[in-house]
């Protein structure tokens, strides 16, 4: 629970953190991209190494070396003097950062009995949701009262009593036969995965359709065809592709991937929507999410232990179908919403999916066997990376064509709009020929003035599109979550 507190605090505060750092050490944004871009590639390429480290060196000792390696990357990037540094550091964070999440949620389950393990994935997910529920809210104050170094400082205190507690508490591994590298396929693993989330993360801002773009979506398909079938044809593979084969755990998988790229997307378009639309800063956002992120992690617990007592998918299928329900709500907003309503449908799609995190990652690991736990957890926790990193990228790409094409809708059928154009540009044409205005100017600042009102009208619809293109998503979700089981795989 400490370690996931402070993984997950770190990571919501940097973002807040950039404008200081592009001004202390001069650095401009797309440098300040690869702070957290080539922290998220490199995390989601070391996630599925806990299946080989697993093996020579156990799950004490990988944890105490990754979560020792994360706080020490952590007070390095707090001392970087440039922005070259900063980067450097912020890779080796990562390197650590990646086995954290997986190996806990395997020590977790090996530690617990079948009847308790619902209840243990519930108080980690609390430790889980701890970090982003006061992590912009205290970003926010470092960076008005102190310095962005700070943000990098705040998980040390933390992350030594882990590691204290960790040593003392965690048992020792039972001896196992360590397994051979398989050098060519962490490569082509690797070499798939930083070319795939490159063209994701880049994609927008360089072209879907150019040169770099295609060139690295090439090579991800020629690598990732490669991994699969080295891995498949492979004694001792570097990952365990054959889990897949095990339908319970493939269709866990899909929900998995599912509800996570639901929940960033929707993340991102209220946030852009409150500081596009409402003006807010980003911590006034911080404050509005919080109740959302305290429901979270209470009813965590709650939900946690009722996968205890029944099947966990129907509670899982019970989340997933509120959070629909929540995001389509969130169609109906406008700029006139009161800030009291956007806080209740964001706290009820917290209390929705309270239901999709503990009992998901219990129905997620539950058809494996013991042996197959650390593998399975690191593929989910890779699957959960991928979505997150494709999520911004999918959601932007479609938020941007779609105002687009909702503009010249509006302009083509004025019928849709809120208000007529020809009153509107009457009323706006006379008003500034009242202040002074010749007709001619006059004329041009209505129309520019009306041509932002209509691109506002468009703005406003796309939102609507995208929020019920995200409720559908989660609702999909469902299909697959009917189908998770509890069946182990036997070879």
């Amino acid at each position: 629970m400490i370690g996931y507190t402070t993984v997950g605090l770190s990571v919501t505060v940097v973002n807040l953190a950039f404008p200081q750092i592009m001004t202390s050490l001069r650095a401009d944004l797309d440098q300040m991209q690869w702070v957290q871009t080539g922290y998220m590639i490199v995390t989601a390429v070391m996630m599925p190494s806990i299946g080989w480290l697993g093996s020579r060196l156990g799950n004490r000792q990988i944890y105490l070396l990754a979560f020792s390696g994360y706080v020490g990357g952590s007070i390095l990037c707090g001392l970087a003097w440039d922005v070259h540094s900063l980067i450097a550091f912020r890779l080796l964070q990562a390197i650590f950062a990646g086995p954290i999440f997986p190996i806990t949620q395997v020590m977790l389950f090996e530690a617990f009995p079948e009847d308790k393990r619902g209840l243990a994935m519930g108080i980690s997910s609390l430790g889980f949701s701890f970090g982003p529920m006061v992590g912009p809210v205290l970003g926010g104050y470092l960076m008005e009262f102190a310095s962005w170094r700070t943000v990098f400082y705040i998980n040390v205190p933390t992350g030594i009593a882990g590691i204290i507690l960790a040593y003392i508490v965690l048992p020792y591994p039972k001896p196992r036969e360590p397994r051979s590298l398989d050098v060519l396929g962490m490569f082509t693993m690797a070499t798939f995965l930083v070319t795939f989330l490159l063209a994701m993360t880049q994609g927008r801002e360089e072209g879907w359709s150019s040169p770099y773009i295609l060139s690295l979506l090439s090579i991800a398909a020629v690598s990732g065809l490669s991994f699969v079938l080295t891995e498949l044809h492979s004694r001792e593979p570097f990952v365990e592709l054959r889990l897949f084969r095990n339908f319970a755990f493939t269709m866990a998988a899909i929900v998995v991937f599912i509800n996570t790229l639901s929940f960033m997307c929707t993340n991102f378009i209220v946030i852009l929507f409150l500081q596009a639309h409402l003006n807010f800063t980003p911590l006034q956002a911080a404050w509005m999410m919080l109740p959302s992120a305290v429901v979270v992690g209470v009813l965590s617990v709650v939900s946690g232990r009722l996968s205890d007592l029944i099947p966990p998918k129907f509670l899982v299928i019970f989340g997933l179908v509120l959070v629909a329900m929540c995001i389509f709500q969130f169609s109906t907003i406008t700029t006139w919403t009161s800030v009291g309503m956007l806080t209740f449908w964001m706290t009820a799609r917290g209390f929705s999916r309270a239901f999709t995190i503990a009992p998901l990652n219990r129905a997620s690991l539950s058809p494996l066997d013991e042996g197959e736990l650390r593998m399975g957890s690191a593929l989910l926790s890779l699957n959960r990376g991928i979505a997150a990193a494709s999520s911004v990228a999918l959601v932007a790409t479609f938020f941007q064509n779609r105002l687009a094409q909702r503009a010249i809708w509006l302009n083509q059928d004025q019928s849709s709009l809120t208000f007529s154009q020809s009153e509107i540009l009457n009323s706006l044409n006379g008003t500034f020929i009242s202040q002074g205005d010749f007709s001619q100017v006059a004329s041009t600042k209505a129309m520019a003035m009306l041509n932002r009102l209509v691109q506002d009208e468009a703005s406003l619809h796309t939102y609507h599109d995208t929020f019920v293109l995200v409720a559908l998503l989660s609702a999909v979700g469902v299909i697959p979550a009917l189908w998770m089981g509890r069946q182990r795989r036997r070879s």
